[in-house]
C-alpha cells in the first residue's frame, strides 16, 4: 500500500498522504514521498497538484515513537529525508495547492509553506510549528522555507512559542490563504490549482519567485 496514493481529477493530480489515524511521518514514508514528487516534477500535470491528508488529519508531523528508536545515524538520515522531501515539494515546477483537512503540525506546516496556495478546512483543528516544544529543531531546508515564506514576526512567534493556531488564526498568520467548508475542501483546492495553472506565465513567475530559495536549498543539499 502506498503512503501517497494519487488520482487524476480533470488534469489535476491529487496526492493523499495516508498513514494511520494521524498521518505521521517516518523515514520510509518520506523516501516514498521524495520519489513521488520528484517523478511528478519530471512530468508535471497540466493542471497542477493538490496535496491533502487521508481521514481527519493532514499530518501530525514526525512519528515520535519511530523517532525515539533512532540512533544518531538514524536521526541524521531522518533529518536528511525531511530536507529532501521538503525540497521535492518546493521545487515542483507546476502549481501545488495543499488542502489542510485537519491537524497540521510541525513538518505539516513546512509542507504547507512549500506550496503555492494553502486552502484550510474550517473547523477546530490546529495548525502550527511546535518543534521547540517537541525538542526537534528545524532541519536546514525547512528552516530555509520558513525564512523565505513566513512573515518574520509570525516566524518568531510560532517557532519559539510552539503556539498552535485555529484555521482563522492561521489565515492571519500566513499559514493559510483561504478557508473552505470541509465538504468542499478538495473541490476548492482543485479549482485553485487549475486557476493558477491556467495563467500563461505561472510557471515562469513561480520559477522567478523561488529562484533564491531554491539556490539556498541546493547549497544545503549539496554542501
Amino acid at each position: 500500500m502506498s503512503y501517497f496514493p494519487t488520482e487524476d481529477r480533470d488534469g489535476t493530480t491529487i496526492v493523499t498522504l495516508t498513514n494511520g489515524d494521524r498521518n505521521t511521518l517516518h523515514p520510509e514514508l518520506l523516501a516514498e514521498g521524495i520519489s513521488v514528487f520528484q517523478t511528478l516534477a519530471k512530468n508535471p500535470p497540466d493542471k497542477g497538484i493538490v496535496l491533502t491528508g487521508a481521514g481527519a488529519h493532514f499530518t501530525c508531523g514526525m512519528d515520535t515513537k519511530v523517532a525515539a528508536t533512532l540512533d544518531k545515524a538514524g536521526q541524521k538520515q531522518a533529518a536528511a529525508a525531511i530536507d529532501a522531501f521538503a525540497a521535492a515539494l518546493h521545487r515542483l515546477p507546476c502549481a501545488l495547492v495543499v488542502a489542510l483537512n485537519g491537524h497540521t503540525i510541525g513538518a505539516g506546516g513546512i509542507m504547507a509553506l512549500a506550496a503555492d496556495w494553502i486552502v484550510a478546512a474550517q473547523g477546530d483543528h490546529k495548525i502550527g510549528l511546535p518543534e521547540a516544544k517537541a525538542g526537534l529543531p528545524f532541519p536546514p531546508v525547512p528552516q530555509a522555507i520558513l525564512d523565505h515564506w513566513l512573515d518574520p514576526v509570525w516566524r518568531r512567534r510560532l517557532a519559539l512559542s510552539s503556539h498552535l493556531l485555529n484555521p482563522v488564526e492561521a489565515l492571519s498568520a500566513g499559514l493559510a490563504d483561504e478557508l473552505a467548508d470541509p465538504a468542499q475542501l478538495i473541490d476548492k483546492a482543485v479549482a485553485c490549482a487549475q486557476e493558477l495553472s491556467s495563467q500563461p506565465g505561472f510557471k515562469a513567475c513561480k520559477r522567478q519567485l523561488r529562484a533564491k530559495a531554491n539556490a539556498e536549498i541546493d547549497t544545503i543539499l549539496n554542501g
